[in-house]
Parts: structure tokens; C-alpha cells; sequence
């Protein structure tokens, strides 16, 4: 209401602003085709003179003096109601938030003194972050077409881990533990960092035995290499049962059940522990994985190594490339 009557004040003073300079400019005008004033004078001398007054000139001039006078007090008062009507509507709106904010507190403590604190508390919280076990769950779950590539996995439930899914080899949902392409990244590790994983996840890496671990500890899972040798032949081989044991271990391998084509050269490697440079946990009498530069579960030594770091990857012949993946049956 308040803001009315100051916008009328301000309608008003507009109005008579324009009304009077309609009125000085029409006196003007009509003074226009008035003839000079005459004044008559007397010189020093005593003899009678006239003087022609030019009331035109003076017209103007007090128009345009009383014009501008006119215009910047209309000006100065329009800036003061905007001002103060600007300063109302802050006022006004500021105590509308406040009582709505007030509102709102009243009506959660009265939820909560009903005993649904728990309503509150999850129209509250953001939606909680959908945690995939591996890439298998990932692609059941989602209901939608994957490409393969990069995403966060949760192996352990907890902490996100990334990994390569490839979503496309007879039927997707494979997350990829070892891949070899170009030969960039070194295999020839420590046991530390085979455990934790190491290498480039978008191009040449081994996911980390632990994580291996922590999947195919928790259902049945099946391995599938697919290889390229030297000469460009695609082979595949198919384990349906595939486990890595935990650390007390040594991450022992456990694979049977194979199928494919590229040859059953696993299965020489079965319950064998992981060996690396600095823990011999082969059967040979020498190291087995600092004599051939990889880290790998040798027995005395191998009959396919896809870790190998000097030489190319091996399994029935020497390979361009090499993929391990593994998929909850």
C-alpha cells in the first residue's frame, strides 16, 4: 500500500511537470508576436528619450531557466522514491523469507517430535552414489547399452577402484585384469605394486591381485585371454573356473574348465603362487620371474607368461597383444 500511494506521488509530480512546461511554452509563443515594449527615459540634459525593451529574449530566457529548474527537482524527487521504494520491497521480502523460514523450522521440529525424524533426514541428504561390484554388475544393473571403457567399480564394497570394462566380447560385462598392446608399460614389478595394480588404465596395465582377488572370492567367475600373435592369428581361450587366493596365499591360482582355441596352456600354471622379482614363490630353483623379466604364477618356469617384460608376451607362440578378462558366471 505504501508503494501505491509513493508511485501516485510520483504520477503527480510527473503530470504537473509536464503541465507547466506546456503552459510556459504556450505563453511563449504568444508573446512571441507581441510588439517591443516601449519605456520612455530622460537623459542628463533633461531632453525625453525612448528605449525599445526586447521582451522576447527575456521570455526564453526565463523559460528555460524555470525548464531547468523544474526538470532537476523532478529528477532529484523521482530518485528519492525509487530509492525508498526499493528499500521497502528489500524490507518486505527480507521479513516474507523470515517468517518462511520460520515456517518451515516449525513444521520439521513438529515431523520430528512425531517420531519421523527419518523423513526429514531423507528429503534431505543427496541420493546415495550406486556402488557396482565389477563390470559384469555395472552392465545388469544400468539396463543400457555400455561402451567399453573406463568406469568406477567398488570390488570391496568401499572404495572405488578404476577399471577397464570391455562391453562388447561375447556379450560384455568383462572387467579386464591384465592388457598388454604396445608394450609401453613395464610387467616387471615389485609385490607391492602387482597387489595394488599398476600401469596405464587406458592402455597397458594389470588391475592389482588383491582386487582379483577380492571378485572371485565372492561368486564363480570365469577367465577368457583373448590373443594376437605376431602373424595376426585372433585366438581365444575360456577358463570356467578361474579363483585368486587371498594374501596369505600368495594369490594362488586356481583355473580349470578350459575351452577356445589358442590351447590349454594355463592349466600348467594351476595352484601355483604369484612370484615376482623380490618373492620367489616359484618351483624352480632359480627365480623364475627375475630370469624372464615378469611377474607371473610360475611353476618351473612356464608354459605362457602374458607378463613378460624383455620378450613379447607368450603363450603357444609369441603375441602382439594380450587381454585377460574375468566375468561372474
Amino acid at each position: 500500500m505504501v508503494n501505491y500511494w509513493k508511485l501516485n506521488s510520483m504520477i503527480i509530480i510527473v503530470v504537473a511537470f509536464c503541465l507547466c512546461v506546456t503552459a510556459l511554452g504556450s505563453e511563449t509563443r504568444d508573446r512571441e508576436n507581441e510588439d517591443p515594449l516601449s519605456i520612455p527615459l530622460i537623459n542628463d540634459k533633461g531632453a525625453p528619450l525612448v528605449a525599445m525593451l526586447d521582451t522576447n529574449t527575456i521570455n526564453r530566457n526565463i523559460k528555460v531557466y524555470i525548464r531547468t529548474l523544474m526538470r532537476d527537482m523532478i529528477q532529484s524527487s523521482i530518485r528519492e522514491e525509487i530509492k525508498s521504494i526499493f528499500r521497502t520491497s528489500f524490507e518486505e521480502n527480507s521479513t516474507i523469507d523470515f517468517i518462511r523460514n520460520i515456517t518451515l523450522q516449525e513444521i520439521n521440529n513438529v515431523v520430528k517430535e512425531q517420531g519421523q525424524e527419518k523423513l526429514v533426514n531423507e528429503g534431505m541428504s543427496p541420493p546415495a552414489v550406486v556402488k557396482y561390484k565389477d563390470c559384469s554388475d555395472l552392465k545388469k544393473k544400468t539396463m543400457k547399452i555400455l561402451n567399453d571403457g573406463v568406469y568406477s567399480i567398488y570390488p570391496g564394497g568401499d572404495k572405488p577402484v578404476q577399471a577397464y570394462c570391455d562391453m562388447t566380447t561375447d556379450g560384455g560385462g568383462w572387467t579386464v585384469m591384465l592388457k598388454r598392446f604396445g608394450g609401453s608399460v613395464d610387467f616387471r614389478r615389485t609385490w607391492v605394486e602387482c597387489e595394488n595394480g599398476f600401469g596405464d588404465i587406458h592402455g597397458d596395465f594389470w588391475l592389482g591381485n588383491k582386487y582379483t582377488h577380492m571378485l572371485t572370492s565372492t561368486g564363480k567367475y570365469e577367465l577368457r585371454v583373448d590373443m594376437v600373435d605376431t602373424n595376426n592369428n585372433e585366438t581365444y581361450a575360456v577358463y570356467k573356473t578361474f579363483i585368486i587366493g587371498d594374501a596369505a596365499s600368495k594369490y594362488k591360482l586356481t583355473v580349470g574348465d578350459y575351452s577356445g582355441n589358442a590351447g590349454d596352456q594355463l592349466i600348467f600354471h594351476n595352484e601355483m603362487k604369484f612370484s615376482t622379482f623380490d618373492q620367489d614363490n616359484d618351483r624352480a630353483r632359480t627365480n623364475c620371474a627375475l630370469a624372464h623379466t615378469g611377474s607371473w604364477w610360475y611353476r618351473a618356469c612356464f608354459q605362457c607368461d602374458l607378463s613378460r617384460t624383455d620378450s613379447p608376451p607368450f603363450w603357444t607362440n609369441t603375441l602382439s597383444t594380450a587381454v585377460m578378462m574375468i566375468r561372474k558366471i
